[in-house]
């Protein structure tokens, strides 16, 4: 847990120092910019991943104690995709939610490990207890790489006299494991003798509801740079319980993902040979700057 908030007010900082000293401008704005813009455009995304797990947790079977400690891993991710803004204006109070939707398909990995510790206990007459007789320990540890596809709506807003742009998202994504790397140092037969039959492994295919939070920054009339935190909420498939953690040994794992999202939006071809700035004001500007050139 103190991992994820470290990460997130790194984020939030890392967002608040490069946005001071830009002004904050029409999302599609520029004063010297006289691209015609589409409202459509390409992104990417590249980053890193972080499995979230419970401290400890315990298991006890008749005479049999069992504690397993699991610990996250960092990955990677990387992504590719299409972004489309809504500009048309709403015909409701709150068609506006939706500031653009965004889609990519792309690949992560993330990771853990798990120690397990077994006590066997018998009761101590003379002390009135039960004590401990036997350790056991054992420990794995694994690697998952996913193809994943994501489609994700966003909501944005500026904090208010800043140049700050809060990007709220909520989408579902589908993975598919292609690679997988785990290892246990027990064997079947090792595990059957030390009764440890709280072990399970997620599916290959799972689909997911998550919630995106970023810091969008202009880089330039067009193209934008936004530090994005990731986080599963729902597992929709393979449906347990609507958790969204990954079973695997004897513990959850909740995979974060944290990226820098880039988007630069098309230019419009112009039409007829005749190009199209946008305003009459805009277009007047065009011709003094023309003439000046």
């Amino acid at each position: 847990m103190k991992s994820f908030l470290l990460i997130v007010f790194s984020l939030l900082c890392f967002g608040s120092v490069i946005a001071q000293k830009k002004s904050r401008k029409d999302f599609f704005g520029g004063p010297k910019d006289y691209r015609n813009l589409s409202n459509k455009g390409l992104t990417f995304s590249f980053g890193t991943t972080y499995t979230f797990t419970d401290t400890s947790s315990l298991y006890i079977d008749t005479r049999t104690i069992y504690k397993f400690q699991p610990k996250g891993k960092y990955g990677f991710f990387a992504e590719i995709g299409t972004v489309a803004f809504n500009l048309k204006k709403p015909k409701f109070k709150w068609g506006n939610l939706i500031k653009y939707t965004d889609w990519g398909i792309g690949f992560n990995l993330y990771g853990g490990s798990e120690n397990t510790k077994v006590y066997n206990t018998e009761w101590n007459a003379t002390l009135s207890e039960w004590q401990k007789i036997e350790n056991q320990f054992s420990y794995g540890s694994f690697y998952l790489g996913n193809l994943t596809g994501r489609l994700t709506f966003h909501h944005t807003f500026y904090i208010p006299k800043t140049s700050i742009m809060i990007d709220n998202g909520l989408g579902i994504n589908l993975d598919y494991r292609v690679f997988k790397n785990d290892s246990f140092d027990k064997t079947h037969q090792e595990l059957a003798t030390l009764k440890i039959n709280t072990q399970a492994f997620s599916g290959k295919f799972f689909a997911q509801l998550h919630y995106n939070l970023g810091i969008g920054l202009k880089l330039k009339r067009g193209s934008y740079l936004i530090p994005t935190m990731q986080l599963p909420i729902l597992g929709m498939y393979a449906w347990n319980k609507g958790s969204a953690r990954t079973n695997w040994f004897s513990s959850d794992y909740l995979p974060v993902i944290f990226k820098l999202k880039f988007i630069f939006l098309f230019e419009k071809r112009s039409q007829g040979g005749c190009e199209n700035f946008g305003s009459e004001e805009d277009r007047k500007r065009n011709e003094e700057y023309m003439q000046n050139k």
